[in-house]
């Protein structure tokens, strides 16, 4: 994943606390600045997203400088060609983001373009990735539909239940990785996926009739993910959870992915559900992300999971704190420490 070494930054902890201005939408977090000129910016956020991402038609419109990368075909296989970087443009005060941790603010520019089912308008002007997240303390308040960059002084709720979160260490040779992996339990087992707040399912019809709440925008919403070896382990012990073929329009036709609803979910002593999670291959998550986490993962725990919660990551300190906000109730007995 090149983007990765390309945008590596070595954050540091947040000093002033801010509320990021954000849209919510179908459960997917977008943040939406104001550059000093009074244009308007639609990124988004995800704490698994490989590198900060922007679109040439955004950078055009916003009149930014492009420095011009030079050929790599790992890149370009992946974002297109003709590829270059800019710099994350001044903005109104109080109605900006701000830059990763470390000051570091370039985005890798690259051509926006419609994939199979997945529409270039659903992932808006841009992308906002584990980078931009790394070395400080977030909070997803899904409720309230508000994300917030804490200040040095966060201390966690009384109320909210502490799960570890792993990343990968650096080693030599190898880029570092900011993605947050999360042990949460279903059906009594352990089950370690990668904490995605960017997870996004591109929903069939056939799917909406199953699920039609929430509705998708620009065709997408939020989903978790699942290896298809998992899944299938799911329908063997548990034939009377509900299965729908054909269900998410990424990857067709090549990979027909299903869907399939898990009545309930245990996220750090928690108990939320029913949770929809997306067929993905199993190579996507045991090869692909699993590279990028400090252990194996088995798909990814997003929005649509995270949604009856208010969840603070804290990426210095590799831990993650959850409280109830709707529909969710503690489990007894509560897990082990």
């Amino acid at each position: 994943m090149r983007p990765l070494a390309l945008l590596l930054t070595l954050p540091l902890a947040s000093t002033h606390a801010a509320t990021i201005p954000t849209r919510f939408e179908a459960d997917r977090v977008f943040a939406t600045p104001t550059t000093a000129n009074g244009e308007s910016l639609r990124l988004y956020t995800d704490t698994g997203g490989g590198g900060n991402l922007l679109c040439r038609q955004a950078a055009l419109r916003l009149r930014l400088e492009l420095e011009p990368l030079p050929p790599d075909e790992e890149l370009e296989a992946e974002l297109g060609r003709n590829l270059s970087r800019a710099k994350l443009p001044p903005f109104k005060p109080g109605a900006g983001v701000p830059a990763n941790a470390d000051g570091d603010g370039s985005m890798l520019v690259h051509e926006c373009k419609d994939r199979n089912g997945a529409s270039a308008a659903s992932l808006g002007d841009g992308l906002l990735s584990q980078h931009w997240f790394a070395g400080r303390v977030w909070t997803w308040d899904y409720a309230a539909r508000r994300l917030t960059l804490e200040d040095a002084g966060w201390k966690a709720p009384s109320a909210a239940h502490r799960a570890e979160i792993g990343f990968k260490p650096a080693t030599a040779g190898s880029a570092t990785f900011h993605m947050p992996r999360l042990t949460v339990r279903v059906d009594g087992r352990n089950l370690d996926l990668l904490l995605d707040t960017g997870a996004t399912g591109y929903p069939t019809r056939v799917a909406l009739a199953a699920q039609p709440a929430p509705a998708p925008v620009k065709g997408a919403r939020a989903t978790s993910f699942v290896t298809t070896s998992t899944l299938e382990a799911w329908r063997a012990a548990h034939p009377d959870w509900t299965v729908v073929g054909n269900a998410d329009d990424l990857l067709a036709p090549r990979f027909r992915a299903r869907a399939i609803r898990v009545p309930e979910v245990e996220i750090a002593g928690w108990t939320v559900g029913p949770v929809w999670f997306t067929e993905r291959p199993d190579d996507a998550f045991r090869k692909m992300m699993s590279s990028m986490t400090d252990r194996p993962v088995e798909g990814a725990l997003g929005g649509n999971a995270l949604a009856p919660l208010r969840m603070t990551i804290d990426y210095p300190g590799a831990a993650a704190y959850f409280t109830c906000s709707r529909g969710c109730k503690p489990v007894t007995p509560p897990p082990a420490p």
